[in-house]
Order: C-alpha cells, then structure tokens, then sequence
C-alpha cells in the first residue's frame, strides 16, 4: 500500500497543474489557520443572540468529549491514510476543506448566536492547540465544524466500506455534540449541506483548472 501510494504521489507530482493546485492549497490552509484564532476571538467577544431549542431543552446535558475525540481521530488518521493513495481525491478534498473552512468563518461571522444553555465545554486537544490556541471558545457554532468534516470525508472519499464508517460517526458526532450542548440542532443539521456544497465547489474548480491547462497550448 505504501510502494503504491508514493508510486502514485511521484507520478502526479509530474503534473504542472497538480503540483500548482497543490501549493496554492497548502498556502490557503496556512492562511486559515492563522485566522482561525482572530475569527474564533473575536466571535467569543461578541455579544451572541440565543434561539430556542426545543432537541436541547429534552436533552441532558453530559460531557462527551473523550467519545467525540477518540471517534474524530480514528475516522480522520483512516480516512487520511486512505486518500494517500489516490493523489487526485486528497486534493480535491483537501481544496474542499480549505473551502468549508472559509465558509464557516464566514457563518460564524455572520450569524452572532449565543452558547448554548448548559453548555458543557468541549475539550478537544487539536483543536483546542492549534486553532483556539488556549482559549475558551464557545461560540463557533454555524455551523459545526466537528460534524462537517466528517460529512465532508463521507462525501468525498471513494472507499464504499470509509465512507459508511463516516457517516454513522458524523451522525454520532453530531448527537453526542447536541447532548452536550456544544451546538444548537440547526448548527448540526447544517453542517452535511456546507460540507457536500464545499466539495462540489472543490470538484468545480479543479476541472476548471484542468481544462484551462489542457486548453492553453492550442491557445499557444
């Protein structure tokens, strides 16, 4: 599986366009965590706007994080390690990350909502290192990131047996982020169509890029 992936790496890093693509996408993740602690910052400090939720209000509230944290990691380091081998997929959905990313801190911006009642305060290692950078963060909430990127892996990894795995742990994921009340019901429901829109997005502009290159020679 190794000799196969780095075959496959070696022989799409032969490609003008792919090594391009790969760079400008490296670049553009660099930059969303740089502003993931501004955006996240500066949405805390905010005064938020509460709505009612009547799944949250029937849930009790549990901590939940040790589950949450061991499923995002088991589903992410596999899914990850799948992709390695397909150079073309791992592209298109790093792009799409980096295009869900954007995307939600434009929501966040643009949707100032309040922390949940009974909040229990979700610890998540990564996370909590390298885009909170330490601080406590309670109000990036549309729309939710821990769901979306697993929904996000669902879509757009070619793996029939993944993919199933995906999306029953963003369907937990997001059951267990509600009964802990890190998010609002509408933050979870939200979080399949931003991360489906995200990689149709990804999909689009990598074949545009395609046919561009392919195109500029006869322009030549």
């Amino acid at each position: 599986m190794i000799s196969s992936a780095l075959s496959a790496w070696r022989f799409a890093l032969q490609g003008k366009s792919f090594r391009y693509k790969l760079i400008v996408t490296a670049v553009l993740l660099f930059i969303c965590a740089w502003l993931a602690p501004i955006v996240f910052q500066y949405a805390e400090q905010r005064q938020g706007v509460p709505i009612p939720d009547f799944i949250l209000e029937w849930l009790t509230a549990r901590d939940l994080s040790l589950i949450i944290f061991i499923i995002m990691d088991a589903l992410l380091i596999a899914s990850v390690a799948a992709l390695l081998t397909k150079p073309d997929h791992f592209l298109i959905v790093l792009q799409a990350y980096v295009i869900l990313t954007l995307v939600r801190f434009v929501t966040i911006l643009l949707v100032p909502l309040a922390a949940p009642e009974n909040l229990v305060l979700l610890h998540d290692p990564i996370t909590d290192r390298f885009f909170y950078k330490g601080a406590v963060i309670t109000k990036d909430l549309f729309f939710s990131g821990h769901t979306s990127i697993l929904m996000l892996m669902a879509f757009g990894l070619p793996f029939r047996t993944l993919k199933t795995f995906l999306f029953a742990g963003g369907i937990m994921v997001g059951i267990m982020l509600l009964i802990q009340h890190a998010h609002y019901t509408i933050d979870v429901l939200a979080a399949p169509l931003f991360a489906w829109l995200a990689l149709v997005a990804s999909r689009r502009i990598h074949q545009a890029v395609e046919k561009e290159v392919s195109e500029s020679p006869e322009r030549a």
